[in-house]
């Protein structure tokens, strides 16, 4: 099942990317790449729940439009510190404690806060993120354990 789903994202991924669907060439070329990409992934262990956890796809799905709307709020922010002047920047370094667990989990929290203009996780260790925030906000924003909390529902489910 893992495999048909792998099968299915890698030839949606390969339409998205090429945007071909009317070269029948290209659509069996994608479709044989896809094949070999799955072929390989199973014969070398790589499908399974550590990188496929299935069941956190509906929490993941529903995250991504929070998310977006977080990115779109963080760039409205800063171009407006870029226009005005007056609405300061002040950068700093600060340690983010970590409460999630899984690999996937942490490594989308990681990307998350890096998606949002205005921060970036510079380091990530078990228990704690080294992030520049380009103000208290920003800093504030991530403090407040929103993020988190959406991404530990989701590890919640995929656990």
């Amino acid at each position: 099942m893992r495999a048909l789903f792998l099968f299915l994202a890698l030839c949606a991924f390969w339409v998205l990317l090429s945007g071909e669907i009317q070269s029948a060439y290209l659509m069996g070329v994608g479709v044989f790449c896809c094949a070999i990409t799955t072929w390989f992934s199973v014969r070398l262990e790589i499908v399974g729940d550590e990188g496929q956890p299935t069941r956190g796809i509906r929490p993941f799905i529903a995250y991504l439009p929070w998310l977006f709307w977080q990115v779109v709020l963080a760039n409205v922010d800063v171009i407006k510190r870029v226009w005005r002047p007056e609405r300061s920047i002040e950068p700093r370094f600060f340690t983010l404690p970590v409460q999630v667990r899984h690999p996937v989990a942490k490594a989308l929290y990681a990307n998350s806060i890096t998606l949002t203009p205005g921060t970036v996780a510079i380091q990530c260790d078990d228990s704690s993120f080294l992030v520049h925030a380009l103000t208290d906000e920003a800093e504030q924003a991530l403090r407040s354990g929103d993020m988190e909390q959406r991404i530990q529902q989701m590890e919640e489910v995929s656990v």
